[in-house]
Formats: structure tokens, sequence, C-alpha cells
């Protein structure tokens, strides 16, 4: 979508494609309940408008290992970033808001 297409050419634009290990990519599109707990609430995998990236470098919980001018694309394209979160997720980005498409 939009979006996601603006920050990867953004990406490419700076010179920060090295940044995003293609091998290493956690998916996008999963429908599954968030923890895995039936009783929970659905994933946003599971709506396709989140995604997983360096998942190797940045597992659920552990101090997140992205490029902050990764982050700082992704965040100004309507994405949040799961590794400012209290419990860091520093491979989850999930889109939150129209921003404009560049």
């Amino acid at each position: 979508f939009p979006q996601l297409r603006a920050a990867m050419r953004q990406v490419v634009a700076e010179n920060l494609a090295y940044a995003l290990d293609p091998d290493d990519f956690g998916g996008c599109y999963s429908p599954r309940f968030i923890d895995s707990n039936p009783g929970g609430r659905l994933s946003h995998h599971s709506w396709g408008i989140a995604f997983d990236v360096n998942v190797a470098e940045n597992a659920f919980g552990s101090k997140p290992d992205l490029d902050r001018r990764l982050v700082r694309i992704m965040e100004g394209a309507g994405f949040t970033w799961g590794g400012r979160w209290l419990i860091p997720d520093g491979m989850h980005f999930e889109w939150v808001d129209w921003a404009p498409a560049g």
C-alpha cells in the first residue's frame, strides 16, 4: 500500500537497504491471536497491517537492534515500532496512521 511503498523507496534513497535483511523477514499476514491466547485479541498480523523484520537480532522482549534511521522512516510513513513498547518487540512494525505517502 502507498505508505509502505513510500517508506521502502525512502529506505533505498537514503542507502539504508542494508539495514533490512531479506533472509530474516518474519512475515506480514498471519492469522493468529496475540501471545497465542484464543481468549485474547487478534494480532495485527491477522489483518496484514503488521510485519516483522530482522527477527534473529530483535527477539521479543530483548533490546531492539534496528537502525534508528529505518525506524524514523517507518514512523514517518504511519507505522508504529514495537521497539518503543514497554516490552520491546524490535522486529515489529504495524500500520497505525494514514501518513502522507511521498
